[in-house]
């Protein structure tokens, strides 16, 4: 039954955006968010992403499920360097954007669907 699916979305956190999917879906959403850009310091104030990632995850889900959905947040160590205190701060604030369960990801590469739909099978 469809009703008892698990959706998980996978987010690229880029230094002003958001670039967001349905790991096994077609579409992309990509969103500006102001409070990514200030990378002069950690971040310390989480609540501005919080909408933004309501938005994108109520936009991204297809359909009806008594299961909310997980995440997948990937952070480019690269472009996006973040520190343990962000990391638990993002998985804060998705987790109280709608997710059931966080992942956090500092994987040089992206994460392609068949990979993540082999690992959450």
């Amino acid at each position: 039954m469809k009703i008892f699916r698990r959706q998980l979305f996978y987010v690229q956190v880029h230094q002003d955006h958001f670039i967001a999917r349905l790991v096994g879906g077609d579409r992309t959403i990509r969103r500006q968010c102001r409070a990514l850009g200030n990378r002069a310091g950690p971040i310390k104030d989480f609540s501005a992403m919080r909408p933004m990632l309501k938005e994108l995850f109520s936009e991204l889900a297809s359909g009806f499920s008594l299961l909310k959905p997980w995440a997948l947040l990937h952070f480019d160590p690269v472009e996006y360097p973040i520190t343990k205190e962000e990391l638990a701060g993002f998985q804060t604030v998705a987790m109280r954007s709608g997710v059931s369960f966080c992942l956090l990801s500092t994987w040089e590469q992206r994460h392609e669907d068949k990979d993540l739909l082999d690992m959450f099978k």
